[in-house]
């Protein structure tokens, strides 16, 4: 892992003022998803608390995304941009993916959840949402020196198939570091023991992304979002974490 670069503990600290702010934006979502609520509302308190804390929404900033945050609904597992017509119902399932870049040094951290709006009117849509954050726990768990990134792939693709869902073989992790995507890409699935090796002070997003009945997606020709194939339910749980000599820090 020559070309890999330790983190200073300066580079580490605005990475978790970025983390604090992430809080913030969540911990709002939260009280704000409801029913009768549209996206584009969830999309301007984004805005807004970033323009509070003086940093950037980074989806928007760098990659010219046409939002602040993804907004995916349902069958759409990644991507879909927010707007005033998308209005949240009761029992809709629905990730937030959210990405804070700040302004003095440019560091990135992302991370997504998913929620059912309300209350659920299903225990195995319950249950798909409980396996997929459970999986994410399972990634960092293995995130230590000395274990290869397919260890953790191993783990999400073993937990996730046992109970029955299905990886997205096609939407993966990432390091997160100066970009929000850099390589290498950390999959949901492969075989233990191989692939990259894993040393102290990278920082990585885990996501595992996983399908109710299939793991297959669609995109949509000239537009940012991506569906499941079979228009079935989508899930994305994500957390910015640092490796670390002990067991790993979960930065948001």
């Amino acid at each position: 892992m020559s070309w890999y670069k330790a983190k200073t503990p300066r580079e580490l600290d605005v990475m978790r003022n970025n983390a604090k702010i992430h809080k913030i934006v969540f911990d709002e979502i939260k009280k704000l998803a409801m029913p009768w609520v549209n996206a584009w509302e969830i999309d301007q308190l984004c805005l807004n608390i970033c323009n509070r804390h003086n940093v950037l929404p980074g989806f928007h900033w760098v990659y010219g995304f046409p939002a602040n945050i993804c907004i995916s609904i349902n069958d759409a597992v990644v991507h879909w941009v927010p707007t005033k017509k998308m209005v949240f119902k009761d029992g809709d399932v629905v990730k937030f993916d959210f990405w804070v870049k700040d302004k003095e040094l440019g560091l990135n951290t992302d991370a997504a959840f998913t929620m059912i709006i309300w209350e659920s009117k299903d225990r195995e849509v319950e249950r798909f949402l409980k396996v997929n954050e459970e999986a994410l726990y399972k990634w960092i768990a293995k995130a230590i020196p000395g274990n290869r990134v397919w260890d953790i792939s191993n783990a999400i693709q073993s937990h996730v198939e046992k109970n029955w869902f299905h990886i997205v073989k096609d939407l993966t992790g990432h390091w997160i570091w100066y970009k929000l995507h850099e390589k290498p890409y950390i999959p949901n699935y492969g075989k233990a023991g191989t692939w990259e090796l894993l040393t102290p002070w990278m920082t990585l997003a885990i996501e595992p992304i996983i399908g109710f009945s299939t793991g297959r997606i669609k995109e949509v020709t000239g537009k940012w979002e991506i569906f499941m194939a079979d228009n079935w339910l989508g899930c994305q749980f994500e957390h910015t974490i640092l490796v670390r000599d002990w067991y790993p820090e979960i930065i948001i």
